[in-house]
């Protein structure tokens, strides 16, 4: 009977403990999902997909910031962002002119003219840049010394080819040693080797700025910074045994360009490089230049090769390093690039490494081509 009695007490209150641990529970899973939605969290959240490239989730998260808040300025200034990624740029300028009248505190007014910073840079129209100019002065007012506010800018000057301007500015980000320290120095190192490169043509200054080139790019640099045409006729004049390719001698003898070619913009600087007869930037086949197909490194490297050949009036190439023993992992000696390789890294020091890994199919950047060519004009002593 005691146990009994005992059971019949004990089951009510373990139901009731139950009962409020289970409501404990719910309380603090509803505790946290409250705190997560929020319109400063899906925000934040969102300009983290943007930062990383994720432009549909970034989307998402802004857009669930304004189901919350119609008036959250800051998921306003982050679809501005992202249709000017799209470049919607009616569309991304009225959703960061709504990010500015709802705009209530510092933080919020930085952003909006960071923001407006890099629409104007990504659009490129008109007086852009003084517009980037005076946002970034909006933009001290809010926050002086932002970090994102020189990035930008650097940013900005970068891609209006003021290469010292945007060196200053990078180099502003790391004294700061913000969040943007890696990226500003990634930038900062580029430029720095930009400007040591020194691209003359303004086609050669938008090329220093790519990751990666084309064939085209590469006849644009051969044409315009290297100037290959004005070298081979210096040397004609100069040198005795020097003869210039018979295409520029006779136009006659060219081949006719091909149809690939007749449309491209790039066709005048690719129709030179057919005339002088370039190594490596030849016709293929089927009679086609194929003028947006990536140029890797070794493929490079023939084509300086083939030039500094035909300056120097030298040896074949494949006879110059047959016993040579490969001082990389990634190449060996019976490679069809091999003896250019050797003799753009070695003995005329015109592209790196000199040993270790040289990357043969990996791309070349319009910095490194560029660099590539002035090492080639100080090892020939061509002024």
């Amino acid at each position: 009977m005691i146990m009994n009695k005992l059971r019949s007490r004990i089951c009510p209150l373990f139901f009731l403990i139950l009962v409020l641990l289970l409501a404990g529970c719910t309380n603090r899973h509803t505790t946290l999902e409250s705190f997560l939605d929020t319109p400063k969290h899906h925000a934040s959240n969102g300009f983290s997909f943007l930062h990383r490239g994720q432009i549909s989730d970034a989307e998402r998260e802004f857009q669930s910031a304004l189901r919350l808040d119609p008036f959250f300025s800051q998921a306003h200034c982050g679809l501005g962002l992202i249709a000017g990624m799209r470049e919607e740029y009616d569309t991304a300028f009225k959703s960061m002119a709504l990010a500015r009248d709802y705009a209530k505190t510092e933080k919020d007014r930085l952003m909006v003219a960071v923001g407006e910073m890099r629409l104007y840079t990504m659009r490129k129209k008109g007086k852009w840049l003084d517009r980037v100019e005076s946002l970034f002065e909006e933009a001290q007012k809010s926050q002086k010394g932002s970090a994102e506010a020189y990035y930008y800018l650097g940013e900005a000057y970068k891609q209006a080819y003021r290469f010292e301007k945007a060196e200053k500015a990078f180099k502003k980000v790391l004294a700061l040693n913000s969040g943007l320290f890696w990226q500003a120095n990634r930038q900062s190192r580029l430029i720095g080797k930009i400007l040591k490169a020194m691209p003359a043509s303004v086609a050669g200054k938008g090329i220093a700025l790519k990751e990666s080139l084309t064939r085209a790019d590469v006849a644009v640099l051969i044409v315009e910074e290297l100037k290959l045409d004005k070298i081979y006729q210096d040397l004609a004049h100069q040198t005795k045994g020097f003869h210039l390719p018979q295409e520029l001698l006779d136009s006659s003898k060219l081949t006719p360009l091909p149809a690939d070619v007749k449309a491209h913009p790039l066709r005048k600087d690719i129709e030179n490089v057919l005339q002088l007869g370039v190594h490596g930037l030849e016709l293929f086949a089927d009679g086609s230049f194929r003028p947006e197909q990536p140029v890797c490194r070794a493929e490079y490297a023939v084509i300086l090769a083939g030039i500094v050949s035909e300056i120097r009036n030298g040896p074949a190439l494949n006879t110059q390093f047959s016993e040579a023993e490969s001082p990389f992992v990634d190449i060996v000696n019976d490679d069809p690039h091999f003896s250019a390789v050797m003799l753009c890294t070695g003995k005329m020091n015109i592209m790196g490494p000199r040993q270790g890994v040289f990357n043969p199919g990996g791309d070349i950047s319009g910095a490194d081509a560029l660099m590539a060519l002035q090492n080639l004009k100080r090892a020939l002593d061509i002024h």
